[in-house]
């Protein structure tokens, strides 16, 4: 049954230790290799919202804020911890903490000493506003947006808009890179990952596989900074299945579906290619 991550009891951490140290034994000489990244969006289980998990000390503080920083505290040591044992298998390639927005950022500069780079998830809208700035103030280290981007389903007008898509991603983009340092001396942005490549269509009720064979339209989450479909109902307008590069269809190509390429992708081609 699951139970949560339980990152304060020694033995879920010793598992978890030993699994990640073994993918890094396994694929540490991969050609394609550019990082490690520890975490995604683990921050967000400190509330006790997402993932919830305690131990008898955290449930002793009073506090719900200062239980926050006692999780961020003992989730952020565990992180330092793996990224020692990690540099110990493989030196050639930095360690980077991942987060949810820069949410707790504060307590892991304290306890992340031996984190090279930041792996940081963004969904701002158009632009990223001062974050690499902010970055720079809580926890001087390269940034790595590890996840950005924008859906093509216009969830107000109901219908698909891939000309909108394209229009936010390249915003996204040319903000990203004026704070790189091949645009700015001071800047420390390292690149970024675009969320996603390919549409998702069994994503938006994963639990159901009837599903899967269908592209849902149905919203997952709410967002005002993508204000060009905040007005559909309940303001739900984070359409999970839409978020791909590409889309694909009931055509087979090689035995799978084929993979369609959306304005988006044309769009950021021309970008990439300037930098080359």
């Amino acid at each position: 049954d699951w139970q949560g991550p339980r990152y304060a009891d020694k033995s879920f951490r010793e598992k978890i230790k030993q699994d990640v140290l073994n993918t890094v034994k396994t694929l540490k000489d991969s050609k394609g290799l550019l990082l490690w990244v520890l975490g995604n969006e683990n921050n967000y289980t400190f509330s006790g919202k997402i993932s919830p998990w305690s131990s008898a000390e955290i449930e002793n503080i009073k506090d719900p804020y200062q239980r926050i920083v006692k999780k961020a505290e003992i989730y952020y040591s565990f992180v330092d911890e793996l990224a020692k044992e990690i540099k110990k298998i493989d030196p050639n390639h930095p360690v980077a903490l991942g987060n949810g927005e820069m949410i707790t950022l504060d307590i892991a500069a304290k306890k992340c000493k031996d984190i090279d780079a930041l792996a940081l998830i963004f969904y701002r809208g158009k632009k990223f506003g001062n974050i690499f700035n902010n970055v720079r103030r809580i926890f001087d280290k390269p940034v790595l947006i590890s996840e950005y981007g924008c859906d093509s389903y216009d969830a107000f007008h109901n219908r698909p808009d891939e000309a909108v898509q394209a229009k936010f991603l390249l915003s996204q983009w040319e903000d990203m890179l004026k704070n790189t340092y091949l645009k700015s001396k001071k800047g420390n942005c390292i690149g970024g990952v675009i969320f996603e490549w390919s549409d998702e269509w069994w994503k938006h009720n994963h639990y159901d596989e009837t599903t899967w064979k269908i592209h849902d339209t149905g919203a997952g989450w709410s967002n005002g900074a993508y204000y060009y479909d905040i007005r559909a109902k309940k303001n739900m307008n984070m359409n999970e299945e839409w978020f791909g590069l590409v889309s694909f269809k009931d055509e087979k190509e090689n035995k799978i579906n084929k993979r369609v390429p959306k304005k988006a992708y044309y769009e950021l081609k021309k970008e990439f290619l300037k930098i080359r």
